[in-house]
């Protein structure tokens, strides 16, 4: 996938920001880095991915558990 290295860095932005709105940073990152006919696509990829995210994928974001639970805490989860 082209953008796979974008979505995971864009998912590492928002949970290792938790003071960030979560969907505001993923649509400006995707108005700033993707071209505007694969933005819709790309950032539906990046939702996705973000709801799917658990503590058993969290190596491939380069993520730590004490960041997820973090995000998680901040976010009233």
């Amino acid at each position: 996938m082209a953008w796979r290295d974008f979505i995971k860095q864009t998912i590492r932005e928002v949970i290792t920001q938790p003071e960030l709105e979560p969907l505001s940073h993923i649509q400006q990152a995707v108005a700033e880095r993707v071209p505007e006919g694969e933005q819709a696509d790309v950032q539906a990829l990046i939702i996705e991915e973000l709801r799917r995210l658990h503590e058993g994928v969290l190596a491939r974001y380069g993520l730590r558990p004490s960041e997820y639970t973090a995000w998680k805490a901040a976010r009233g989860h």
